[in-house]
């Protein structure tokens, strides 16, 4: 793989925007990388993210853990073992392992031998929140972590003023630099031109209507916003197509460290709006993991029933719609280097630009010492 100099910060770039190493993700941050309901007390489950091997279970007292799969003894993979009385034990040799990665027992030597204290794996930070298992995938004394309720989205933190419906993980064959391009704000209108778009006197309580405009008769304008450019789709003669997506008046930021993408919508004229989050980071240099969501403000019973119902006629549907759609043409690029190196940017790319350079320069950060983190303000609700 050749490698270029950047000129503006000296670090060695594998294709433009991408510093050496940051293909495999920003290191330093927490994750959400696992649904609670996968992780048990019964079996260790294995999991990679930014190029790691990685195993997570629960102890005795259901507290989630996350440590490195590899059993520093042998080298073979925790999650082929068992967990016992809240440690984690290698199955080839038996030696276990409680959630800090110290050694707790190695089957033929006595307790607190030499040989016992000399043993360890590493061990990552975890907590569980809102459903999922969040882990600081990093060097806690380098780069101490934020408490994780400082960088977590407002509805995760208030079950009683939203519904939350979150989606399967999900895992993409395309680097996740290149999967974080494919949040541009000016895709949809074309790529999403079946799945998104609503007639403009669709109405609550019946079935959506498409438009009647042919896809051949539709054209794009693009539009500055406080979030960046926008495009939005017209007919032939510039009337503009509802497509869902907020122009004006959202709080908050689109593109957030490590890898957060919000965007609010609303699916017809006259139906709730909602936000759809997901954080997108390395599982390795080829593949991507998405953990994403969707929330809808609900204050009541009444208002979570009407969510609910939302979520399975309208917005559940359409989003795993538009998620596929994402997924089936991010996965044509191909490798990352060879697709930076034969793009060429245009005008409209300038948020793309921007948000390459965010996390570049994150990397180039930490290489200094130094770690950027999002403002508290980046996380609420947009409306």
């Amino acid at each position: 793989m050749s490698m270029t100099k950047n000129a503006e910060s000296g670090a060695s770039e594998i294709a433009r925007h991408v510093p050496a190493g940051l293909e495999l993700g920003l290191r330093n941050y927490w994750y959400p990388v696992l649904r609670s309901q996968h992780v048990s007390a019964d079996r260790p489950l294995g999991f990679k993210v930014l190029g790691e091997e990685l195993v997570a279970w629960r102890d005795t007292t259901g507290r989630p853990n996350v440590v490195r799969n590899k059993c520093p003894h042998r080298g073979v993979k925790l999650s082929a073992g068992r967990v016992l009385n809240g440690d984690l034990q290698c199955a080839w040799h038996g030696l276990r392992f409680e959630g800090t990665g110290r050694c707790t027992l190695i089957p033929w030597e006595k307790q607190e031998s030499r040989a016992q204290a000399s043993l360890g794996v590493r061990a990552y930070l975890a907590q569980e929140l809102a459903g999922w298992i969040w882990a600081y995938i990093g060097d806690p004394v380098k780069f101490p972590p934020p408490r994780l309720e400082e960088v977590m989205p407002e509805e995760l933190l208030a079950p009683d003023q939203f519904a939350v419906f979150p989606l399967d993980i999900d895992v993409w064959n395309v680097n996740w630099l290149q999967a974080l391009d494919g949040s541009d704000g000016f895709h949809a209108v074309m790529l999403h031109s079946y799945s998104q778009p609503v007639a403009g006197d669709a109405e609550a309580g019946r079935p959506l209507k498409r438009p009647a405009i042919p896809l051949a008769d539709r054209r794009m304008d693009i539009v500055s916003t406080p979030q960046g450019l926008r495009g939005v789709a017209v007919d032939h003669e510039g009337r503009q197509i509802h497509h869902g997506h907020f122009m004006q008046g959202w709080r908050g930021e689109r593109w957030t460290l490590p890898g957060l993408f919000t965007v609010p919508l609303s699916p017809a004229p006259n139906l709730p709006a909602y936000v759809s989050r997901y954080y997108q980071f390395a599982v390795d240099a080829a593949h991507t993991q998405t953990s994403r969501w969707a929330a809808m403000r609900a204050g009541s019973a009444a208002e979570r029933a009407r969510c609910e119902q939302l979520w399975v006629d309208v917005v559940g549907p359409r989003l795993r719609q538009v998620i596929s759609e994402d997924k089936a043409i991010l996965e044509t690029l191909g490798d990352l280097v060879e697709s930076r190196a034969e793009e060429h940017l245009l005008t409209v790319d300038r948020d793309v630009v921007a948000v390459r350079r965010m996390m570049a320069d994150a990397w180039n950060a930490q290489l200094e010492g130094s770690r950027p983190l999002p403002k508290k303000e980046a996380f609420v609700f947009p409306f």
